[in-house]
């Protein structure tokens, strides 16, 4: 019999071993993230950036490369098909580093003159004047070593296992590093054909579909066909050795290739890394619109840095964590198809990508990192009293990708939305926003996706967004509990806040109750500090816990239950606040009678009769716990209250 229950016993462990091997370890990788994207924008000059090509917009690119990942250089041309908008046109202007030749410039099949400044500024003069809407189209030929800047650039040679590697990172501004372009955010190029001939030991990785690989010689010709608009900080290639294998998601019934190039020495590792991909592609295609690019691929390739990066069509990955994936891909929806048409709304892009993170944490692995995920991205946002999500400073580079407020609050901004709207509206404008066809493989702005809230939800979101968008800080809830007779509670909910810039956050506030074994969640609509409601939970309550399913930005909650009615009564200044060793006030003109100190229970822990008239009165507070207390004084004229937190 023993036996028999050891046994058991044993087969019980086997599979709960088995089953929680099937919940991979959770990372947050979202510091690392924001800190991978702000080091691509420092070697960028982003300071001194000045937009280019304002009077024409590309229809198309056509790019041909010769390069060997053994040496930093790049040889080839670029063909650009434009159309000229606004006025009539003489002249193109485009962005190339200096430290790059230009050989020729071909227009109508002739060279024409060109000056390539100090400043960058490739302009090139088509000898004729061109009239609005014409299209046109113009080939740079070029050559050089594409520069590195501070130990960093666009354009980079690396090793990995003692073979070389090539590989590009252009955002935001860093695709003039190695080849000629209009280089902003304000327009995409509607198509492209990206040609790359290198050594015959390795493979190029770059966007859309691989449509050829032509051998001559030592040297193959790989040709990648992209028919998807992109931006210009998107394109992008790698070069080295790699190993190669296919997974494929099912995308409404189509199956959609995610091609992994990997580095032979990691190919083993990362197919068990990423095998779940394919999930992720499936459930954000379900969730809000199915993949943007399904016609052609997802991919990743494998690059020598710490992060990774959002190539259109082709990730490029330093490591392979679930979050680090997910993010990434996310911004395929949300920075590829749509893109931020400012760095001041830098949270389009990377506030949606990190909350479909948590959405895969959400929907994945039986969800069980979902609240940790929610409760980690709440404790950074809340780790700092200020900070606002857009981003006023985009000279700052550390401010654009400030981990804390344009990843994780902006995410979570994203979450008390949903919570605010519902879960049937809110993804419901999320899919309206992305199928929207003047925004779709467009650029956006905060109001875009603003309106959409409203006009699925029928909800104002203007003060939402003014207090949580552009203001600073968050709340901090103190909920007092009395109960009464006939099975009545007054619920009394305080709010304080962390940063000036917001007078009062107007949220929906859920507080869960607790006694008799039962258990109630009931949201109350908070508008005002002091604001009181009565509620029947139908039991005796003996405790309470306020946000229990974390869908609020909050921090310091307390709260009290069976305080008498009557210290709910006029306020008083306490300083200081918090205090460790005593606390100070003063009711001038009113004689004070006595104070009486309760803990956040009710409990009386301090009791002493005073009698003062217009004299600073000082309490001795340093025997108490630390914790949150109210104070009540009693007055010839009546008790007046206040509250305060005791500190080590």
């Amino acid at each position: 019999m023993n036996r028999l229950k050891f046994l058991f016993g044993l087969f019980l462990q086997l599979i709960f071993i088995s089953a929680w091997s099937q919940i991979k370890h959770y990372e947050d990788n979202t510091s690392m993230i924001a800190k991978t994207d702000k080091k691509a924008f420092y070697k960028t000059g982003i300071i001194t950036h000045r937009a280019t090509g304002t009077n024409f917009n590309v229809t198309y690119s056509r790019f041909y490369w010769e390069v060997d990942p053994a040496v930093l250089y790049i040889k080839g041309n670029v063909s650009t098909c434009f159309t000229t908008i606004k006025n009539e046109i003489s002249a193109l202007d485009f962005e190339l580093a200096q430290s790059l030749q230009v050989d020729s410039v071909i227009f109508r099949g002739s060279p024409v003159n060109y000056t390539h400044s100090a400043d960058e500024n490739l302009t090139i003069s088509l000898g004729t004047t061109i009239s609005p809407g014409t299209t046109d189209s113009v080939r740079i030929f070029y050559q050089g070593i594409p520069p590195q800047g501070a130990g960093f650039g666009s354009f980079i040679k690396d090793v990995h296992n003692g073979v070389p590697i090539i590989w590009t990172l252009s955002e935001p501004y860093g695709a003039k590093d190695w080849w000629p372009g209009k280089n902003d955010i304000t327009d995409k190029i509607d198509s492209i054909d990206i040609f790359v001939k290198t050594p015959s030991a390795y493979r190029v990785a770059s966007n859309g579909m691989l449509v050829s690989e032509i051998a001559a010689g030592n040297y193959k010709t790989f040709h990648w066909k992209h028919r998807y608009p992109i931006a210009n900080y998107h394109v992008a290639i790698a070069i080295t050795n790699y190993a190669q294998y296919s997974e494929f998601a099912n995308v409404s019934g189509q199956p959609v290739e995610i091609l992994n190039y990997v580095f032979p020495e990691d190919s083993a590792t990362i197919v068990e890394q990423s095998a779940n991909t394919n999930e992720m592609i499936e459930l954000f295609s379900e969730l809000f619109t199915p993949y943007p690019f399904k016609n052609e691929k997802y991919g990743h390739a494998q690059f020598s840095w710490g992060g990774g990066m959002e190539h259109q069509t082709m990730t490029f990955m330093g490591y392979y964590s679930h979050d680090l994936r997910a993010h990434e891909l996310a911004h395929s929806w949300f920075g590829n198809m749509i893109t931020l048409n400012s760095w001041h709304e830098i949270w389009l892009n990377e506030g949606f990508a990190t909350y479909l993170t948590g959405i895969s944490f959400e929907n994945m692995q039986e969800g069980y990192w979902w609240p940790i995920w929610k409760s980690n991205t709440r404790n950074a946002i809340v780790s700092q009293p200020g900070g606002s999500v857009y981003v006023e400073d985009t000279t700052s580079v550390e401010r654009i990708f400030d981990a804390r407020l344009s990843y994780h609050k902006a995410a979570f901004l994203l979450h008390q939305i949903r919570w605010i709207i519902g879960d049937e509206a809110f993804y419901t404008a999320v899919r309206n926003y992305l199928n929207d066809p003047m925004l779709a493989y467009r650029f956006a702005t905060t109001q875009d996706i603003k309106a959409h809230f409203e006009s699925v939800s029928g909800v104002d979101l203007t003060e939402y967004f003014a207090d949580w968008y552009f203001g600073e800080g968050y709340p901090s809830y103190g909920v007092n509990v009395n109960q009464l007779q006939g099975g009545q509670v007054l619920v009394t909910i305080n709010q304080d806040q962390s940063h000036p810039s917001v007078e009062f956050f107007e949220m929906p506030v859920p507080v869960a109750f607790y006694g008799d074994g039962k258990d109630t969640t009931i949201v109350f609509d908070n508008t005002f500090s002091g604001q009181e409601y009565f509620i029947s939970p139908g039991f005796v309550i003996d405790s309470l816990k306020v946000d229990p399913d974390i869908r609020l930005i909050s921090s310091g909650n307390v709260v009290s239950m069976g305080v008498d009615e009557s210290i709910v009564g006029r306020k008083i200044t306490i300083s200081p606040n918090p205090a460790n060793s005593f606390i100070q006030f003063a009711l001038p003109e009113i004689k004070i009678e006595g104070i009486e100190i309760f803990n956040s229970n009710g409990q009386i822990m301090v009791s002493q009769s005073i009698s003062n008239l217009n004299e600073l009165v000082e309490i001795d507070i340093s025997n108490l716990k630390t914790g949150f207390y109210f104070l009540k004084v009693s007055t010839e004229k009546g008790t007046f209250t206040g509250k305060f937190v005791k500190t080590q």
